[in-house]
């Protein structure tokens, strides 16, 4: 059987080796780009799931078949109408990734072109509630079809990155692109929060991810030197800042401005709570303080077991059972130890680890655990 296998390209190797534990002695029969293969497993089949809890892999979906279409669509729509029927599927849409295309129009223009065709053809195309999902890779002038499924990651989902498979509120609203890797994370690690939920948020500037944590009802004490964007946050959040030694707050109007020796219960009423200081500079007992909290975020470009070790010491902060959701950031080449080192910095007092690259994740992978 065939597979089309999606990756990161910056994990290559780790792709691979990690591929060919699951699959067996499977063979790449195509690189369709640096981040798509098609693998064949001869007879055996390929475990989805297993693919899809992995590392470094995103997902698998099977390889339906292949077309030439560089002289056109339409054979492509007969066959894509075709699967539609013979399987019974009431609706269907397609979703279009272009590699290395002959056609120089966006996916988009193809996709519409395609769906128009399929109707030509007696298929039924419903763009908001599909039965189906057919996935078309264009390389070159040959399209690749599998189709969606609800068990793979990510769901229907082909280009993760194109706008409309995007949230549209960070699009909108979002202070930076890292939202999208604390998203990620929420829905990859099934981690649901909510009103009442007390949060840290460790190297929080520009403030995306306490955005996102405050939009969901959680109240935030972030931790950061640098600039937070009050203005971003939920509409009529209460918001306050703890200045650090020789720091200054140029956008003060309608924030509190707190002394940190003076802080108590009050504190906690706050949506927002931003320390503005290193985190080396910020005695835990201050953040126990403050807790304890339900999750515990942290995104500071510092190497991983550096980072790992920054979250084995304030879980002194955490409630038994809270979150933790940790960037583990690659300096070098040596990736399975920087893994196997976080871990061990976390072992004595989080259970629960694993570790996955996100699609919005670059040289980096996203550690989820819980407090013991």
């Amino acid at each position: 059987m065939q597979y089309i296998v999606f990756f990161d390209k910056r994990f290559l190797r780790q792709s691979i080796n990690e591929l060919k534990s699951i699959t067996g002695e499977s063979k790449i029969s195509k690189y369709l780009s640096d981040s798509i293969i098609i693998v064949d497993t001869g007879e055996k089949e390929a475990d989805l799931k297993a693919i899809y809890d992995s590392v470094f892999l995103y997902k698998a979906e099977e390889l339906l078949f292949e077309v030439d279409v560089s002289s056109g669509y339409a054979g492509l729509e007969e066959k894509l109408a075709g699967v539609q029927k013979e399987k019974k599927y009431q609706s269907s849409k397609t979703e279009v990734l272009k590699e290395t295309a002959i056609d120089e129009r966006n996916a988009k223009s193809i996709e519409v072109e395609i769906g128009t065709g399929m109707e030509k053809y007696g298929a039924k195309i419903d763009l908001v509630n599909p039965s189906a999902v057919f996935h078309i890779i264009i390389n070159g002038g040959t399209a690749y079809v599998s189709i969606a499924g609800s068990s793979n990651a990510y769901g229907a989902t082909l280009d993760y990155f194109r706008h409309r498979n995007m949230d549209k509120d960070i699009l909108e609203n979002g202070i930076s692109r890292a939202e999208f890797k604390i998203q990620e994370a929420m829905g990859y690690f099934d981690i649901k929060i909510g009103k009442g939920f007390r949060a840290l948020d460790i190297g929080a500037a520009p403030g995306g991810w306490s955005r996102y944590l405050m939009k969901n009802g959680a109240s935030v004490v972030a931790i950061d030197a640098g600039r937070i964007n009050y203005s971003a946050m939920p509409e009529n959040s209460r918001i306050a800042v703890v200045l650090g030694k020789e720091r200054e707050i140029a956008d003060a109007e309608g924030i509190d401005v707190l002394d940190m020796e003076k802080l108590d219960e009050s504190a906690k009423s706050y949506g927002l709570l931003h320390i503005k200081e290193l985190f080396e500079n910020i005695k835990i007992s201050e953040l126990v303080k403050l807790g304890p909290f339900d999750i515990m975020c942290i995104d500071i470009n510092i190497p991983a077991q550096e980072s790992a070790i920054i979250a084995a010491v304030c879980s002194e902060a955490l409630k038994k059972g809270a979150f933790l959701i940790l960037t583990l950031k690659m300096t070098d080449d040596r990736i399975e130890q920087a893994i196997a080192k976080s871990k061990e910095a976390l072992g004595a007092t989080y259970e629960g680890m694993r570790v996955k690259k996100l699609p919005h994740d670059r040289k980096e992978l996203t550690l989820f655990a819980v407090k013991i």
